[in-house]
């Protein structure tokens, strides 16, 4: 890993991270999936009987208020009057009766009933401020119990829910502190009076809230209308040793709420209080882990999904990534099973998230690096050759040094120098007649797939089969200098009208092994060749007469009867210890 590629890989981490304390926009996502995964419906307690308040019972009864208290007085009285004794383990009543009524009567209906039996429980209920969100401490203003004349002879227990913050409910409270005082919850209170014990479970007393796992959907629990206890019929025996819970159960008593088992559809109060109840019963105690347990497992999936990427190929990440995410949800149900909520879906997400920035910083940085190959290479070659050179790999501007077959081309302006005195007043034109010329040996190399390696003042410097492979390059390369040499004639006419100038040029071209790469300083690089092929070319080059191409022995027994040349014998080239054979090319046979 590179030093910038490590910052940034630090930063995206931190990013990450920073994001998901501060606003985890994927929560909406990961309580959807924690949904699907952790509600499953169970088998219901047999013992648990929700009895609703409900369409049928208004129908019979009329408005709720006008008869709630002498009804439920009434009910508790039913359920209780078995001859034999049967009668309800729990009767809980979620109804919060906190105010004398209006009519005393109906008041002391419900006083004697609870005064007669002890396995009554009411409903109680903290006022909560600013936050409806989360049942916190500092939110808590009120506390409503049931009215005064009731204290002495009822259990009560809190009916508060716990919001989410798309407003669905899977928490349970299971006490709250209200002026040092534990006020424990609806169905803790149920519970307890169930199971005869006067504390509940080490957990309750430990967490004052747990996560919910439902075991029944919404209508499950429901058995029958709370208006069927009063037919003549009725026999409360079957309620014998049972928890009876009876609540509202209709919709214009907005006492309804979103739920996230059966895809959130809302379920009645007293069917939550029921589920809760239930987990209470069967010891289902779950609670989610701390926000630094989470926020500790993301950070170990960023760091390790980041260090993973970088030490191991792409194709592995692809493949060790979803393994990873697959065993850490399977684990992190096993561990659900075991008592602690994990988040299912953000850390196997971060994971995509850092493969996602791998694959961008690599899409980046081939980008960066294609733009810097096009405008070395941009140099060299034709540009519609740069993006071919690109894509075979043969262009790496970083690339080390190699040793290629390669041909080579060496052109010199001849008169030049005569041509700079002529016109030395006129700069311009020397110019113009210059770019002229190099435009003319570039364009012809570049027909012929070469490449442009330098131009040395009025000389240019060409190789074929260096930048990138190319079939047929000693061939091509005699075939653009042959190119040149046409052009040459015609240019070099316009020039002589213009300004009175006769130029030519001098054409060495040569094959054999050199060094090709990125030579030169770290701070002033060029993809070149050198070696003794470059020098004989350069010395042929020298050696011609002005619009004369002279190729080599080597040149003229590759390419046969391809082309038309005259022997010139051997001759003497500076630098070389002995001399060599040259041939004078007159014409090609066939282009191709």
């Amino acid at each position: 890993m590179t030093k910038i590629k490590k910052y940034v890989s630090i930063a995206v981490a931190a990013f990450l991270l920073l994001i998901f304390i501060a606003a985890n926009p994927l929560w909406m996502l990961e309580y959807r999936v924690r949904d699907i995964a952790l509600q499953r419906p169970g088998l219901l307690h047999p013992d648990i009987i929700v009895v609703g308040i409900d369409e049928f019972t208004l129908a019979q009864f009329g408005t709720f208020w006008h008869w709630s208290r002498p009804r439920a007085a009434e009910a508790i009285n039913i359920l209780n009057s078995d001859p034999d004794g049967a009668r309800p383990a729990v009767i809980g009543v979620d109804i919060l009766f906190s105010e004398q009524g209006l009519i005393e009567e109906h008041d002391l209906m419900l006083v004697d009933a609870v005064r007669d039996f002890d396995n009554v429980v009411l409903a109680s209920s903290l006022e909560i401020g600013d936050d409806p969100e989360r049942m916190l401490l500092d939110t808590v203003i009120g506390y409503r119990t049931p009215f005064p004349a009731l204290l002495p002879y009822v259990s009560h227990g809190l009916v508060n829910g716990i919001f989410d913050r798309d407003g669905f409910l899977r928490d349970a409270l299971l006490w709250e502190r209200y002026h040092g005082e534990k006020l424990y919850s609806f169905p803790v209170v149920v519970a307890m009076k169930y199971l005869g014990i006067t504390e509940p479970d080490p957990f309750i007393r430990e967490n004052a809230e747990m996560f919910l796992r439902y075991t029944g959907e919404p209508g499950d629990f429901f058995w029958f209308s709370f208006a069927e206890i009063f037919e003549p019929d009725f026999d409360p025996w079957i309620f014998d040793g049972a928890i009876v819970l009876i609540g509202p159960y209709a919709l214009g008593m907005m006492d309804h709420y979103p739920v996230p088992i059966q895809h959130g559809t809302p379920m009645y109060g007293v069917e939550i209080l029921a589920n809760v109840t239930q987990a209470i019963l069967d010891e289902a105690f779950k609670v989610r882990a701390p926000a630094w347990a989470n926020h500790l497992v993301v950070a170990a999936f960023i760091v390790l999904g980041m260090l993973v990427s970088e030490l191991v190929t792409l194709r592995r990440t692809l493949i060790i990534f979803p393994a990873a995410a697959v065993a850490y949800y399977f684990s992190a149900l096993a561990i659900f099973n075991r008592g602690v909520v994990l988040p299912l879906l953000i850390p196997p997400l971060m994971l995509g998230i850092v493969l996602l920035y791998q694959f961008t910083y690599q899409y980046l940085l081939q980008a960066a690096e294609k733009s810097r190959l096009r405008t070395v290479f941009g140099k060299y070659v034709a540009p519609e050759l740069v993006n071919t050179l690109i894509k075979s790999g043969e262009a790496d501007a970083d690339a080390s040094e190699r040793k290629k077959h390669i041909a080579v081309i060496f052109v010199d302006v001849r008169g030049f120098t005569s041509m700079t005195e002529n016109l030395r007043d006129s700069p311009e034109h020397i110019v113009r007649t210059l770019n002229a010329y190099l435009e003319l040996t570039s364009t012809a190399v570049f027909n012929h797939g070469g490449s442009v390696d330098k131009f040395i003042g009025d000389a240019t410097m060409a190789l074929f089969n260096g930048f990138m492979p190319l079939d047929d390059y000693v061939y091509k390369a005699v075939c653009a200098a042959w190119e040149m040499t046409l052009g040459a004639e015609k240019l070099n006419q316009s020039l002589k009208e213009r300004f009175g100038v006769d130029l030519s040029f001098g054409i060495g071209v040569h094959c054999g092994e050199a060094i090709v790469g990125n030579l030169g300083p770290s701070f002033r690089k060029d993809y070149t060749a050198i070696g003794d092929t470059v020098n004989t070319a350069a010395r042929l080059e020298a050696n011609a007469a002005p619009s004369e191409v002279l190729i080599s022995r080597d040149i003229y027994d590759l390419l046969g009867d391809r082309i038309e040349a005259k022997p010139m014998g051997k001759i003497p080239l500076k630098g070389k210890s002995e001399p060599i054979e040259v041939f004078s090319l007159t014409n090609l046979t066939f282009i191709t």
